[in-house]
């Protein structure tokens, strides 16, 4: 018989390997992050960009294979086209960001990501907001302000592709939570990967050089890297609850910092640290709220 020992047990087991997939898939973002602003220097951002749909395409072909022609099946392509061309857009504009500005501060900025879910989750799905996610929004944005320094700094363009990337990357996932209702996820993400490869490459088009065989290998490691990432992340999802697993993502910060320190002697000042530590509480507070108001509802049902 199972008591509530093992039960528990069970629950903190889960949740620790639900912590060590984050970390871990944190780690792997930034380094891609990291590889992705070391290739900037001497390849355009554009048509890294492809290549790095082109190899978590391919990445996908075993399971592609495995589903065969079901996965494609679908009643709702213009939404798929739609969020492919938006990730697209936030991929272009966050890769050209870190080739701008410092990868400490270019990932500090990418932390309002769920902010932004917020805001728009608000707006389309006309979810009901109460003081603590108001309030959240709005600490929010004055860490993003407290990184940026508008008036004391010079705005860098950079920072604002960043802020941008982060800003469709969020209305991408507003898409994906729509076209949930009707689809599966295998078909979800085997859509975008595969519509964002040609998106890329014909942006890449207008820029494009061949990249050198140096330039390859870290094309492929960022390939790689992403995928992984992506997948750590997925499984993660799979065995913890979304609003336990999502804050963890924010240890890449720390793995940023140590990535740009070895290849870039780069280290954030203590404003960008200050904004990233306000930024990160006010997500956790949007998640912890969204815990309580899914318990609540559960326990009314």
């Amino acid at each position: 018989m199972t008591g509530p020992a093992s039960v528990r047990t069970a629950a903190e087991s889960k949740a620790l390997l639900a912590t060590a997939f984050m970390v871990l898939a944190a780690a792997l973002f930034a380094s891609m992050h990291g590889t992705v602003r070391l290739v900037s220097f001497d390849l355009h951002p554009f048509v890294i960009a492809f290549f790095r749909n082109l190899f978590g395409f391919l990445a996908l072909v075993p399971l592609l294979m495995h589903g065969g022609a079901r996965l494609f099946k679908t009643r709702r392509f213009g939404m798929h086209l739609i969020r492919a061309s938006v990730n697209s857009c936030s991929m272009l504009m966050w890769f050209v960001a870190l080739s701008l500005v410092p990868l400490g501060d270019a990932t500090a900025l990418t932390l309002t990501g769920p902010l932004f879910v917020t805001l728009g989750a608000i707006v389309a799905f006309g979810e009901r907001v109460r003081f603590w996610r108001w309030a959240a929004l709005v600490l929010g944005a004055g860490g993003a302000l407290l990184i940026i320094r508008p008036g004391f700094e010079a705005v860098n363009l950079g920072a604002i592709l960043a802020i941008g990337s982060a800003a469709t990357a969020a209305i991408s996932k507003l898409f994906a939570k729509s076209l949930t209702r009707t689809e599966d996820p295998t078909t979800i993400a085997a859509y975008v990967q595969f519509l964002m490869t040609p998106i890329t490459f014909v942006v890449a088009l207008f820029v494009w050089q061949w990249p050198t065989a140096e330039q390859f290998v870290g094309l492929v490691a960022i390939g790689i890297l992403g995928s992984l990432g992506h997948l750590l992340t997925a499984k993660a999802y799979a065995i913890a609850d979304i609003s336990f697993a999502e804050p963890l993502i924010f240890t890449r910060m720390i793995f940023a910092t140590i990535f740009g320190y070895v290849a870039f002697s780069e280290i954030p000042d203590s404003w960008t640290w200050a904004g990233a530590v306000i930024i990160i509480a006010a997500t956790t507070i949007i998640s912890y709220r969204e815990r309580k108001a899914r318990q609540a509802a559960h326990a009314r049902a």
